[in-house]
Formats: structure tokens, sequence, C-alpha cells
């Protein structure tokens, strides 16, 4: 346990964004985590009770990569408040307790919490509290794999969150909405939560890790790996932000491998799977984390069999395809493995389809094309009622699914190249496409394309 007297601040890293529009980890001081809910209250009298306490010891545990000993404090203070109830804090303390649970993805259990929080609640519940649940059970539907229902709770969260003007909901919000709106290749929404991101982190609001962490994939995802280098760099290089990282995000160690890789940054690549494998010795009680961990050093090594087992012990479905997309690239790499390899690939394409997450399903369709199998493209959508008005609810106008998406990407000024990285096709297929959406709409440039698919 951490011996930093109450208040005290911790320097983090946190997202801020230059004169240029590119994202980087500059220092930046918050304050530790037991003032989480210093926003929705915490006078001196409610520091003084159980449940503050409790929560803090929590918070701090939690800080300090040891989730086991963060849920049991965390249980305390969620017993504490329902015992006590005298004031707001308590009852949003709760919430703090379903959150971590879904980090461990004890799914079934965060449900049968959050239920009986919702079911205790009355029609004065206070305004924070209703916001507090709506992006919690946001959270909880996102693990699950129901991107479009979680987006919806977390919207109305923050709406609520607008009204009572409770700031500190926001940036957990964007983190949980970008990373959706990535999985669904709705990469206008996501970059537009992002921002949001990065506004508040030069607001002194940002202080997640996993804010960070969902940065650096949409800017991989817009711009390539080596634009989110630094990014990469800061969270790895940085033990507090790890940590935080590895105890809220099962599949955040298996990506920065991943990306550490492309970077060729060996370095970064084993800090990761060392942070990783710590992280699970220190919480073996839970087999995410422990899934987590062989995922990560079953990548660095190439070990099919700790991909195997990560599949297996995963209890979050998106979590389970990743770990098989990736024994598939090393099976893949055997000859005598090949059958094996498609066979792996298409049951991943199966979950991130059943998960609702096609930008991963089109990456998987695409490496299946490798092999010589065909499968239907996989249709990219805009979520509806994320962005201002007229950006989103576009007509079709006869176009196919794929040309649909690379006319929505051309028109937001992505070129050929992010565009192809976008849908896991070649540079020269997107100017195929664009040729075929051009004659359909009957444009002749890019930037008409764009001034008429703002019109439709």
């Amino acid at each position: 346990m951490h011996s930093e007297r109450p208040g005290a601040k911790k320097t983090i890293s946190a997202l801020t964004v230059d004169p240029e529009g590119l994202f980087m980890l500059e220092e930046l001081e918050i304050r530790l985590p037991q003032d989480i809910f210093a926003e929705l209250g915490g006078d001196r009298a409610q520091r003084s009770c159980e449940t503050f306490r409790s929560l803090r010891r929590s918070a701090l545990s939690w800080l300090d990569g040891q989730l086991g000993v963060s849920l049991r404090y965390a249980a305390a203070a969620a017993t504490a408040a329902r015992r006590e109830e005298q004031h707001e804090f308590c009852q949003l303390a709760q919430f703090w307790y379903v959150a971590l649970l879904i980090g461990a993805r004890e799914l079934e259990t965060a449900q049968g919490v959050l239920g009986a929080i919702e079911i205790r609640s009355d029609d004065s519940v206070s305004q924070s509290v209703a916001a507090m649940s709506h992006v919690v059970r946001g959270k909880l539907l996102l693990a699950v794999g129901s991107i479009d229902a979680s987006i919806v709770e977390i919207n109305n969260g923050l709406e609520i969150a607008q009204r009572c003007r409770v700031r500190s909901l926001r940036p957990p919000s964007y983190v949980t909405i970008a990373l959706g709106t990535l999985r669904r290749a709705d990469m206008r929404s996501c970059l537009h939560f992002v921002d949001k991101l990065a506004e508040e982190a030069q607001l002194g609001y940002f202080g997640q890790a996993a804010g960070a962490w969902v940065t650096a994939q949409a800017v991989e995802a817009r711009s390539g790996v080596a634009s989110a280098a630094g990014l990469i760099d800061g969270i790895v290089t940085n033990p507090l932000v790890l940590r935080q990282l590895l105890v809220s995000e099962p599949a955040a160690a298996s990506w920065l491998v991943r990306a550490a890789d492309k970077l060729g940054a060996q370095d970064l690549a084993e800090r990761s799977v060392a942070a990783a494998i710590d992280t699970s010795v220190r919480n073996q009680q839970f087999s995410v984390i422990r899934g987590s961990a062989l995922h990560a050093a079953g990548q660095l090594e190439g070990d099919s069999c700790k991909l195997r087992e990560a599949a297996y012990l995963y209890p979050d479905r998106w979590c389970v395809a990743s770990a098989k997309e990736d024994l598939a690239d090393v099976l893949a790499k055997r000859c005598s493995e090949r059958t094996e390899a498609i066979g792996t690939l298409e049951s991943a394409l199966e979950t991130y389809t059943e998960v609702s997450s096609p930008r991963d399903a089109s990456r998987v369709v695409g490496k299946l094309r490798e092999f010589g199998v065909r499968r239907g493209a996989i249709r990219t959508t805009e979520c509806e009622g994320l962005l201002p008005s007229g950006a989103s609810n576009r007509s079709q106008h006869g176009l196919t699914n794929t040309e649909f998406a690379v006319a929505e990407l051309v028109s937001q000024g992505f070129t050929n190249n992010e565009v192809g990285r976008q849908l896991f096709i070649s540079q020269h297929t997107v100017a195929f496409h664009l040729k075929k959406v051009f004659q359909k709409l009957n444009v002749a440039s890019r930037v008409e394309l764009a001034a008429n698919w703002k019109m439709t």
C-alpha cells in the first residue's frame, strides 16, 4: 500500500495536442484517485465516514495495480455505503465497486450489483447518481459486446452530467465511446471524442490511462503507428500509467506489444510483457489478467500454446477473438498449420461480428482473403446522434457497402492510404472504389464529393 498523505498529488502523463494537431504525452499534475468523487461531494464530514476511508484504500490499491485488494476495499465501501447512506457520496461510491468489477471482467457480479443499486434508487435520486448509473452501465455493455446500447447509455449519462455540471464523468465517458466507435470503424465519431479527451486534458480533467491508450489506437488508425509512437512510449515507460491501464483494460497489453512490434521497438514490447506478467502475479485470482499476460507474452514469443490458453481464459469475447486472431498469425507462419490458421481466423471473425466490431472483422476478412478464402465485405457504420446535425444518416445512393465506407472516409479528408488502413484494403483498391463512387454520385473530385456528401 502507498503511504501518501491525503490530498497529495502525483505527476503522471496526460494527453495534450500540439499546434499541428499531433497528439503527445506531457506531464500534468492530477489528484490521486482517493479524490475520484471529489467533484460529486467531498466535504470533511463525508471524508470521515467509513465509506470514504474504504474507498480511498481501494483507489490507492488500484493505483498500485492491486486489483484484488482494491476490489476488497471497494466491496467494503459499498457495504458501508448501503448501511450509512448519509449523503450522496455514499451512493456514488457504490459505482466505483461496479467499475472495478467490470475491469476485472466479473460481469455477472457487476450486473447484479448495478441492478441492486438501481432498484434501491427511487424518483428522488440525484442527477449526479443518475448520470453515474448511465455511464457505468454503458461501460458494462461495451464489455459484453453491446456497442450500440453502450453508446446510448453513455450519451444519456453525459446529457445528465452536463445539466448538473459534473465534469469528472466526461473523460471515462469519452473513452468508452471512442473505443466503441473505433471498433465499429466509425472514425468520424471516434476522432470527435478523442478531440474531446484532448480538451479535457488541457483543462486538467484528464487522469485516466485508458484515455491515453484509446487515443493511441485512434492515432494509429488515422495516420499509422509511427504517428502514435510518442503516446505508446509515454504509456509503456510510465509505471503509474501502465499499472492503471493493465488492471482496467484487458486488451491493452496485447495492443501495446503489437504496436511496439510494428515500430521495431523491442524494448517497449518487452517492458509491456514484463509489466503484464507482474500484474498477473499480483492478481492471480483474475483469469482476465492472466489471459492478458499470456496473450502479450505469446505475441512476443510467437508461442501458440500461450495464445491458445489466453483465448481459453478470457471472459471477454472481444479479447477471445483478438487472441485467436494473433494465434492464427503465428500458425500462418507454419505451412503445416494452414488449415488450423484458417479455422482460427474464421472463429475470430464470427466472434468479432457477434460483438459488433466491424473494423476488426474487416481486418480478419482481409487475412482470410490472403489464404484464398472469400467472405462478404463488412459494413462500417456511423453511430447516430454522436455528432452535430448533418454528420450522420447518409443515404447510400446505390453504393455498395465498401463504396459507402470509402466515400464516408474520403469526405472526411482521409487520403487513399489512410482509407485503406481503416478498411484493410490496398490504396489501389480504394482508388478503384472511389472511381465507382464518383460515377454513381456524378462528381468529379474529392472536394466535390465532400461538399455533396455533407448535403445528403
